[in-house]
């Protein structure tokens, strides 16, 4: 039997849907050799996942997703196996949190500045979250704006759209240094979304990323297709770098896709999670 892992998920410390001992129940239940929880900008489901995990014994690797930009284009760094109490760190994460919140704020106001029949009442119940775009791509889905929150944000809130607000985001180089200081490996995920338009400025935003000292890249992804299986994988053989990959898991926020298994194809080895502990042994 395959030993699988999801080494990006969600959960409602960011946008996801589950809370995280849901998250890690649902790893153990799917039979998932490991689970990293990886919300945006944020750390603060962590504690919480790990000792889900260790009260039924499922493996549960701490991670974070923070965004990033170069070249023009919105790039996510996930890290894993960070330390989740350092100080630095932690605020640090607090600090990108609240940029976050201030574009989404902003965000919402330029929604309800044009006519659109949401209040700033419709998002009390996603306080103590990370406020993100897919929230408010929820509100918009209630009121009738979309039929799911993947189509609210394609029409409102990416560039382009009626809502868009370009978030203030650290640099690449610091998110990586931020990763790595809080003892973290850092991978460039879901190269696909980097350059919708152009696959060959995707691979090189991610051999550029590389260079600047990230330690590997998601292989696989619940999005990929066959040809960007095989350019990351040839990405990892360039520079002898390490693999990860998920599915981007968010519950309910995305239809169809599953934990795991992502849109029924997916298959991240646990042999990813081993070569990232080896290094981390070494270091």
């Amino acid at each position: 039997m395959k030993r699988l892992c999801d080494l990006h998920t969600h959960t409602t410390a960011s946008d996801g849907s589950l809370e995280p001992e849901e998250s890690v129940r649902l790893a153990k239940e799917l039979g998932a050799a490991a689970i990293a929880i990886t919300d945006h900008d944020t750390i603060a489901g962590l504690v919480r996942a790990q000792a889900e995990g260790e009260r039924i014994g499922q493996k549960v690797i701490p991670g974070i997703e923070i965004t990033t930009r170069m070249d023009g284009c919105e790039i996510h760094i996930v890290g894993l196996y960070i330390n989740c109490r350092d100080a630095g760190f932690t605020e640090r994460v607090r600090q990108l949190g609240r940029t976050r919140d201030q574009r989404n704020e902003r965000m919402i106001e330029r929604l309800i500045g044009q006519g659109f029949r949401i209040s700033r009442e419709d998002f009390r119940r996603f306080e103590g979250s990370v406020l993100t775009k897919a929230h408010i791509g929820q509100v918009l889905v209630e009121r009738g704006y979309a039929k799911n929150v993947t189509e609210a944000m394609n029409t409102y809130l990416r560039k382009g759209g009626v809502a868009y607000v370009e978030r203030e985001t650290p640099p690449p180089q610091e998110c990586i240094r931020l990763i790595h200081l809080a003892g973290g490996l850092a991978f460039v995920a879901h190269a696909n979304q980097i350059d919708r338009a152009d696959r060959e400025h995707s691979v090189s935003v991610c051999r550029r990323l590389l260079g600047l000292g990230a330690d590997g890249l998601e292989t696989r992804y619940c999005e990929f297709d066959e040809d960007w299986n095989a350019r990351t994988d040839q990405l990892a053989q360039e520079f002898g770098c390490l693999c990860s990959g998920g599915s981007d898991f968010h519950g309910t926020f995305k239809k169809n896709l599953q934990m795991l298994h992502g849109y029924g194809n997916l298959e991240v080895p646990y042999a990813f999670v081993e070569a990232m502990e080896d290094v981390i042994r070494r270091t």
